[in-house]
Protein backbone atom coordinates (compact mmCIF):
# COMPACT_ATOMS: atom_id res chain seq x y z
CA UNK A 1 0.00 0.00 0.00
CA UNK A 2 1.40 3.53 -0.80
CA UNK A 3 1.41 5.81 2.14
CA UNK A 4 0.46 9.42 1.04
CA UNK A 5 2.69 11.70 2.96
CA UNK A 6 0.38 15.12 3.88
CA UNK A 7 1.48 18.18 6.17
CA UNK A 8 -0.91 19.75 8.56
CA UNK A 9 -0.74 23.85 8.95
CA UNK A 10 1.79 23.75 11.91
CA UNK A 11 4.41 21.61 10.24
CA UNK A 12 4.02 23.98 6.98
CA UNK A 13 4.15 27.22 9.07
CA UNK A 14 7.75 25.66 10.72
CA UNK A 15 9.03 24.70 7.55
CA UNK A 16 8.43 28.20 6.44
CA UNK A 17 9.93 30.07 9.68
CA UNK A 18 12.86 27.55 8.96
CA UNK A 19 13.22 28.99 5.66
CA UNK A 20 12.76 32.52 6.46
CA UNK A 21 15.39 31.98 8.96
CA UNK A 22 17.82 30.49 6.97
CA UNK A 23 17.10 33.85 3.82
CA UNK A 24 17.87 35.86 7.29
CA UNK A 25 21.36 34.29 7.75
CA UNK A 26 22.18 34.37 4.11
CA UNK A 27 21.37 38.09 4.13
CA UNK A 28 23.44 39.38 7.43
CA UNK A 29 26.62 37.25 6.58
CA UNK A 30 29.50 39.53 6.40
CA UNK A 31 31.11 38.90 2.71
CA UNK A 32 34.28 37.08 2.63
CA UNK A 33 37.25 40.29 2.29
CA UNK A 34 39.99 37.93 2.79
CA UNK A 35 42.82 38.24 5.28
CA UNK A 36 44.66 41.45 6.19
CA UNK A 37 48.12 42.10 5.23
CA UNK A 38 50.36 44.52 6.43
CA UNK A 39 53.11 46.50 4.76
CA UNK A 40 55.70 49.03 6.71
CA UNK A 41 57.50 51.33 4.24
CA UNK A 42 60.38 53.94 4.93
CA UNK A 43 59.41 57.63 3.38
CA UNK A 44 62.53 59.17 0.90
CA UNK A 45 62.50 62.67 2.03
CA UNK A 46 62.97 65.41 0.17
CA UNK A 47 62.37 69.48 -0.74
CA UNK A 48 59.83 69.24 -4.09
CA UNK A 49 58.31 73.01 -3.48
CA UNK A 50 60.43 76.32 -3.26
CA UNK A 51 57.35 77.84 -1.60
CA UNK A 52 55.75 75.30 0.79
CA UNK A 53 52.28 73.82 -0.07
CA UNK A 54 49.24 75.55 1.94
CA UNK A 55 47.25 72.38 2.00
CA UNK A 56 48.83 68.92 3.31
CA UNK A 57 48.03 66.92 0.41
CA UNK A 58 48.59 63.15 -0.65
CA UNK A 59 49.20 62.16 -4.77
CA UNK A 60 48.92 58.81 -5.91
CA UNK A 61 50.65 57.84 -9.47
CA UNK A 62 50.69 54.47 -11.23
CA UNK A 63 53.53 53.85 -12.92
CA UNK A 64 54.16 52.14 -16.01
CA UNK A 65 55.13 48.60 -14.14
CA UNK A 66 52.45 48.03 -12.03
CA UNK A 67 54.00 50.34 -8.83
CA UNK A 68 52.30 53.15 -7.19
CA UNK A 69 54.04 55.98 -6.17
CA UNK A 70 52.31 57.78 -2.71
CA UNK A 71 53.88 61.10 -2.77
CA UNK A 72 52.93 63.18 0.91
CA UNK A 73 53.30 66.54 0.28
CA UNK A 74 52.81 69.77 2.57
CA UNK A 75 55.00 68.45 5.55
CA UNK A 76 55.42 71.54 8.10
CA UNK A 77 58.46 71.89 10.08
CA UNK A 78 60.36 68.60 9.67
CA UNK A 79 64.00 68.62 8.75
CA UNK A 80 66.29 65.78 6.66
CA UNK A 81 67.16 64.10 10.10
CA UNK A 82 63.64 63.01 10.49
CA UNK A 83 61.32 60.53 9.26
CA UNK A 84 58.04 59.35 7.94
CA UNK A 85 56.51 56.21 7.78
CA UNK A 86 53.56 54.47 6.56
CA UNK A 87 51.47 51.37 7.79
CA UNK A 88 50.22 50.35 5.30
CA UNK A 89 46.82 47.55 5.41
CA UNK A 90 45.54 46.06 2.79
CA UNK A 91 42.08 44.01 2.96
CA UNK A 92 40.41 42.77 -0.02
CA UNK A 93 41.04 46.04 -1.88
CA UNK A 94 40.27 48.01 1.10
CA UNK A 95 43.48 50.08 1.79
CA UNK A 96 44.26 51.78 4.92
CA UNK A 97 47.17 53.81 4.69
CA UNK A 98 48.23 55.59 8.35
CA UNK A 99 51.10 58.10 8.68
CA UNK A 100 53.81 58.30 11.39
CA UNK A 101 56.04 61.30 11.55
CA UNK A 102 59.67 61.36 13.69
CA UNK A 103 60.64 64.79 13.71
CA UNK A 104 64.68 63.74 14.36
CA UNK A 105 67.26 66.46 15.78
CA UNK A 106 67.23 69.78 15.65
CA UNK A 107 69.06 71.74 12.36
CA UNK A 108 69.47 70.29 8.92
CA UNK A 109 67.89 71.37 5.74
CA UNK A 110 63.82 71.67 5.40
CA UNK A 111 62.07 68.89 3.48
CA UNK A 112 58.07 69.08 2.39
CA UNK A 113 57.91 66.09 1.11
CA UNK A 114 58.13 62.29 1.45
CA UNK A 115 58.26 59.80 -1.47
CA UNK A 116 56.90 56.01 -1.34
CA UNK A 117 56.55 53.29 -3.55
CA UNK A 118 53.69 50.89 -3.70
CA UNK A 119 54.43 47.78 -5.50
CA UNK A 120 52.10 45.21 -3.66
CA UNK A 121 48.77 46.78 -5.49
CA UNK A 122 47.48 45.07 -8.36
CA UNK A 123 45.55 46.30 -11.09
CA UNK A 124 42.06 46.66 -9.81
CA UNK A 125 40.30 49.51 -8.10
CA UNK A 126 40.98 50.18 -4.41
CA UNK A 127 39.40 52.46 -1.85
CA UNK A 128 41.92 53.96 -0.04
CA UNK A 129 42.00 55.87 3.02
CA UNK A 130 44.78 57.61 4.44
CA UNK A 131 44.99 58.37 7.96
CA UNK A 132 47.67 61.17 9.45
CA UNK A 133 47.44 61.01 13.41
CA UNK A 134 50.29 63.41 13.98
CA UNK A 135 48.86 65.94 11.95
CA UNK A 136 44.50 64.69 12.45
CA UNK A 137 44.16 64.76 9.06
CA UNK A 138 42.28 62.36 6.86
CA UNK A 139 41.65 61.70 2.83
CA UNK A 140 39.88 59.28 1.30
CA UNK A 141 40.16 58.07 -2.04
CA UNK A 142 39.46 55.74 -4.85
CA UNK A 143 42.50 54.58 -6.87
CA UNK A 144 42.33 52.27 -9.93
CA UNK A 145 45.56 51.12 -10.87
CA UNK A 146 46.30 51.83 -14.26
CA UNK A 147 49.51 53.17 -16.06
CA UNK A 148 49.14 56.92 -16.27
CA UNK A 149 46.34 57.25 -13.33
CA UNK A 150 47.23 60.11 -10.91
CA UNK A 151 44.86 60.96 -8.04
CA UNK A 152 45.25 63.86 -5.53
CA UNK A 153 43.81 64.52 -2.51
CA UNK A 154 43.95 67.27 0.29
CA UNK A 155 44.20 65.97 3.72
CA UNK A 156 41.57 67.09 6.07
CA UNK A 157 41.25 67.78 9.12
CA UNK A 158 39.22 64.90 11.43
CA UNK A 159 36.58 66.58 13.22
Amino acid sequence: MIMLFALSAVEIYVLLAVAAAAVVALCVKPSARGEAVSHLLAGRLCRLEDVPAQTPSVDFECLDDGNVLLSRRGLKDLTESGAVSLAVTVIGFDVTVEERIVAGRNGGEPVDTALFTLDFLGSERYHVRYVSEPTASAASLTLHNRPGMHVSRPLLLNS
